[in-house]
């Protein structure tokens, strides 16, 4: 919980003091808004359900200390049924509509893919997306703040971890979309 407050008070730190037009979005002398798009419904949903509960018990946590800087921390979030287009038109709606200030939480590579190049192109920091996909490090993207370990870091630790119990044989499934 402390590791991800501190990356979140750093990427709005950061975003605040470098991207001044930026900045007026979403900031407002008594709030920061920011945005989620996530599956709320659908198969998915509990992912995007379970990851928007538990930033918001963080941002009231943070809320009821004083916010950022004074200003309380406001969670945007948008249905996206776990569906790359949706997740697209979201991304476009609460950075063309609602101003927010950052994106947050998103839940899902495909999701994740496909706002990637509207956040981007809008310079909008994209900060703690629930995936290890290597489409959020490679290139560098300095607009995109990832908390969770990549997948190729994930399945070393597996594997280390396997070979130092005495495992030599094991069996990978996955989910192949982007």
């Amino acid at each position: 919980m402390k590791r991800m407050s501190t990356l979140f008070a750093l990427a709005c730190a950061a975003f605040a003091a470098v991207s001044v037009a930026r900045a007026q979005d979403g900031i407002t002398p008594t709030s920061i808004l920011i945005g989620q798009s996530a599956a709320f419904s659908g198969p998915a949903a509990q992912l995007g359900i379970q990851m928007r509960d538990g930033a918001k018990l963080w941002f009231d946590q943070v809320n009821a200390q004083g916010g950022v800087n004074g200003r309380r921390i406001e969670l945007k979030s948008r249905d996206d049924k776990y569906e790359s287009k949706l997740a697209a038109e979201n991304t476009k709606k609460l950075i063309e509509e609602d101003r927010v200030f950052l994106l947050f939480a998103y839940v899902g590579t495909p999701t994740s893919q496909a706002s990637l190049p509207i956040f981007t192109e809008a310079r909008v920091p994209f900060v703690g997306p629930f995936t290890g996909a290597e489409l959020l490090r490679s290139p560098f993207n300095r607009y995109i703040f990832n908390v969770r370990a990549s997948y190729f870091d994930e399945t070393e630790k597996i594997v280390e971890h396997l070979a130092r119990t005495g495992v030599t044989r094991f069996a990978v499934f996955y989910q192949s979309d982007a």
